[in-house]
């Protein structure tokens, strides 16, 4: 931000960062509330555990409910997740999972905190930091429903670093998609990246390191859309494949829309492997850096240790000289979605800053973890 733009806001508008750096300031966030429908688990304004005050329900679904409520102990705001204790006769594990693997994460940069958790008689429950927007609408907010390659390419280096966090545990997340990331809504997180919903991780290295026996077919887990071609078949997933969703999900963030949208279900892995090969028009539309990098996680095998740094290398040039504290597209209007992406064809941006060095990144996450 130069001292022109400065002058022309409001003293409230803006924050000064160490070294003197300009960025918005940060506008209190409330989540969209949901009408109640008589079927909440947790009542409007009842104090849930004497500790949580029930503002409202912000979403609702197959497996459970999320309210935005209040810590009474400190003013905080948080949401609740909770799910019913038995589902169609039988004990539900779902959050107990999550809840297992939220504490093992606890403190990497690109995790929720997990402030609480527990049971009831009735339901699971789990009391978590409150995020923004999940990525899938800040996308559909945009006039073109599309965002910027620097902005696609800083939320993809972000969701790759929180793979590799959940991966080295030894657990993959099977259900990458843009609506199962978001960001802080604090001065300090506004840019850290948050992979939620961890209800469908598995198990795929023992303690010792050494994988976990293949299943012959397991059962399919994860979003249709973004699930890889093996997915479809029925397969073991991996790493591999928690990485082609991560793909996938930057492509429908560059183009609007993944181009079996409109496919039919039986039709849609081989959509997908089109898609794979390297003659694909689509993929081409990408552009040199992300198709790069979406060839290079195709290549992978299930039993591939994907090289994370060397994956994110392959589109720190999409950044286009900015920093990940510079604005994202739903911070300036999305005025850079239709001026277009302002590099020449080697990442340097035309308008002379040096090509965005790989230490400014683990820098910035460590500056928020």
């Amino acid at each position: 931000m130069d001292i022109l733009q400065k002058k022309e806001m409001n003293k409230d508008e803006f924050v000064i960062l160490e070294g003197g750096y300009i960025v918005p300031a940060v506008k209190k966030y409330v989540p969209n509330l949901k009408e109640k429908n008589g079927k909440e688990m947790l009542k409007f304004n009842e104090v849930f555990r004497e500790r949580y005050h029930i503002l409202g329900l912000i979403g609702r679904g197959g497996y459970g409910q999320i309210y935005y409520a209040q810590d009474i102990t400190n003013g905080d705001e948080l949401v609740i997740k909770t799910e019913p204790k038995i589902r169609k006769g039988n004990l539900t594990k779902r959050m107990l999972l999550e809840q297992k693997i939220l504490y093992r994460l606890q403190g990497r940069p690109h995790v929720p905190i997990m402030i609480g958790s527990g049971h009831t008689d009735i339901m699971n429950f789990i009391a978590m930091q409150l995020l923004g927007p999940n990525i899938g609408d800040l996308k559909k907010k945009s006039p073109v429903k599309r965002l910027s390659p620097s902005t696609v390419s800083r939320i993809i280096l972000q969701g790759i670093a929180a793979l590799r966090d959940t991966h080295s545990l030894g657990y993959i997340h099977r259900d990458i998609k843009p609506a199962n990331m978001c960001f802080g809504i604090s001065q300090q997180t506004r840019h850290v990246l948050k992979l939620v919903d961890y209800g469908l991780v598995r198990r795929y290295k023992n303690d010792d390191g050494s994988w976990r026996k293949q299943r012959y077919r397991p059962g399919f887990r994860g979003t249709l859309r973004y699930v890889s071609p093996r997915v479809h078949d029925k397969k073991e997933q991996s790493p591999a494949d928690d990485l082609v969703s991560m793909a996938y999900s930057g492509v429908e963030l560059l183009l609007m829309n993944l181009p079996w949208k409109l496919v039919a279900v039986d039709e849609l892995k081989e959509a997908k492997e089109e898609f794979h090969s390297s003659s694909s028009p689509y993929l081409a539309l990408c552009g040199p850096h992300y198709s790069l990098f979406c060839r290079a996680i195709f290549s992978l095998s299930p039993m591939d240790d994907p090289d994370y740094s060397a994956l994110q290398s392959l589109i720190f040039d999409m950044m286009g000289g900015k920093t990940m504290k510079d604005s994202y597209d739903w911070e300036e209007n999305y005025r850079e979605v239709f001026s277009g992406h302002n590099n020449s064809s080697d990442g340097t941006p035309k308008n002379g800053k040096k090509k965005f060095d790989a230490s400014d990144l683990w820098k910035h996450m460590k500056e928020v973890d």
